[in-house]
């Protein structure tokens, strides 16, 4: 059970049931709210529903089915949904079959694919309560997929949302709940995706940890943060990367 606090946090679990509505598909989230349901004591909030729809051949895209219903397009892969605590913004991130056959060359555009579908295969059910809305099950990325996905999407983010991503990895591998399990999921993760990931997590917490300290410093949650926090977690995801469970 997840209690969501505050008027925003409990917009988000009423777009859940209305973004199914709307598509017919289940939801799958990922993103902060997936952060906030996985750390046993979360540090911050979310205003955006972040969800993952693992698209086969034939179907229609997830966003194309909010857009249809009326949601209205906000950004490039997201839209404004209607609920009674006002409109939330939902990003959908889509992983075709295209996507994976062939992979892409890129170290970041392959992780992104990759993560993105292991987050959708491996979502696991997560109980809900906020108010104005009744409780709720909703599919939530794994701790260790949210890894994943967190170490590719720093490459391309704004500085206030880098130096979250990286705090979200930070807290997530350091968590007394959370991180036996990330380490063990990432240890047992397809070796592509040990390939991709260990790359990342040593690009933002070994050769450029000073540069990934100024970012988390330059956002209040992540002031207290030291170097050694950096290297330690780099040390953690290398260790599970290289497939020890008991990194």
């Amino acid at each position: 059970m997840v209690d969501l606090v505050g008027t925003s946090m409990s917009a988000l679990a009423l777009a859940i049931p209305a973004v199914t509505e709307r598509t017919g598909r289940e939801v799958i989230v990922v993103g902060g709210l997936a952060v906030v349901c996985r750390l046993t004591r979360p540090y911050r909030a979310t205003s955006d529903l972040d969800t993952v729809n693992r698209r086969h051949e034939g179907e229609i895209a997830q966003l194309e089915l909010l857009i249809s219903s009326g949601a209205q397009r906000s950004g490039v892969s997201g839209a404004l949904v209607p609920t009674p605590a006002g409109p939330v913004q939902v990003d959908v991130l889509e992983v075709a079959d295209a996507d994976l056959a062939p992979l892409p060359d890129d170290p970041t555009d392959r992780l992104h694919v990759l993560s993105h579908a292991w987050a959708a295969e491996s979502a696991t059910p997560v109980m809900i309560r906020a108010t104005g809305t009744a409780d709720l099950t909703v599919a939530v990325a794994e701790p260790g997929p949210i890894i994943a996905m967190k170490l590719q999407s720093v490459m391309n983010r704004g500085s206030q949302k880098e130096g979250t991503d990286l705090l979200d990895i930070i807290r997530l591998c350091l968590d007394p709940a959370a991180g036996p399990v990330l380490r063990t999921q990432l240890a047992d993760a397809d070796a592509q995706i040990r390939d991709d990931a260990a790359r990342h997590a040593q690009l933002w917490f070994g050769d450029r940890a000073e540069r990934s300290l100024r970012q988390l410093r330059s956002i209040p949650e992540g002031r207290e943060t030291e170097l050694d926090d950096l290297h330690l977690v780099n040390e953690l995801l290398q260790a599970a990367l290289s497939g020890s469970k008991r990194g």
